[in-house]
C-alpha cells in the first residue's frame, strides 16, 4: 500500500512539473497527457520491476521510469526522447531502465524481442489502424493476466473494429472504461497470430 501511495504521488508530482516533450507540437502546457484516473491505473499495475511497454512518449514515460518498471517506449520523434532525457537530468530521475525505440510503431515493434510484458499502454498514432497494429505487436507480447490500456478510446480510428473485436472475445476481460481510455486484462499467452476456426465467437 505504501509502494502504490508513493507511485500516485508520482504523478502530481510530474503533472505538476513535466517533460514538454510536445512543444514542437504546439501541444496546451507544452505536453500531451490522459486523465488523471487512466494514470493512477496504470500506477496500480506498474509495480517495481514490471515489464512495461508503450506507443507514444509523454507524461507517462516519465512516471514509469518513476516507478521503476523495465520499461520500452516506442516514439517516432527523436526530439521528443530528447527532451525527456534533459527533463530527467535536472531532476536526477533514472532512466536506466528505459529503453527508447525511435521510429514508426509499425517498423519498430514487429522487431523487438518477444519479451513477456506485463502491461502495455497504447497511445501511439491515432490514425486508424494504428491502435490495431499497436495492440497487435505489444499486446500479443502480454503475459496471461497482463493488462492492456488504451487512451484517446474518444477518437472512432481508436476504436474501428479493434474493441467490436475485444469486446467479442473472451479472452479479454474489461476492465476500465471511461470517454477517455479503456483497459483490459488478457487470459491468453503468445502472440496475437491465430487461424479463424479459433475464433468461433465471430461465427454466429
Amino acid at each position: 500500500m505504501q509502494e502504490l501511495s508513493a507511485r500516485s504521488r508520482a504523478i502530481a508530482t510530474v503533472i505538476a512539473d513535466p517533460p514538454r516533450v510536445h512543444e514542437h507540437a504546439g501541444a496546451q502546457d507544452g505536453v500531451y497527457g490522459t486523465a488523471l484516473d487512466c494514470y493512477e491505473f496504470l500506477a496500480a499495475h506498474a509495480v517495481p520491476g514490471a515489464r512495461t511497454l508503450e506507443t507514444g512518449l509523454g507524461i507517462s514515460t516519465a512516471l514509469f521510469a518513476l516507478w521503476g518498471t523495465e520499461h520500452t517506449c516506442v516514439v517516432y520523434d527523436q526530439r521528443e526522447v530528447d527532451v525527456l532525457r534533459a527533463w530527467a537530468q535536472e531532476r536526477d530521475v533514472d532512466l536506466s531502465r528505459m529503453t527508447f525505440e525511435v521510429g514508426m510503431t509499425d517498423e519498430v515493434l514487429p522487431r523487438l524481442e518477444p519479451t513477456e510484458l506485463d502491461l502495455a499502454f497504447i497511445d501511439g498514432g491515432h490514425a486508424f489502424p494504428m491502435a490495431i497494429i499497436d495492440w497487435y505487436y505489444a499486446a500479443g507480447r502480454l503475459r496471461d493476466g497482463g493488462v492492456v490500456v488504451f487512451d484517446d478510446v474518444q477518437l472512432g480510428s481508436v476504436r474501428l473494429g479493434l474493441f467490436d473485436f475485444l469486446q467479442a472475445d473472451p479472452r479479454w476481460e474489461p476492465v476500465a472504461m471511461t470517454g477517455k481510455w479503456a483497459a483490459c486484462v488478457r487470459h491468453a499467452s503468445g502472440p496475437l497470430r491465430e487461424a479463424l476456426e479459433a475464433q468461433p465467437f465471430l461465427n454466429g
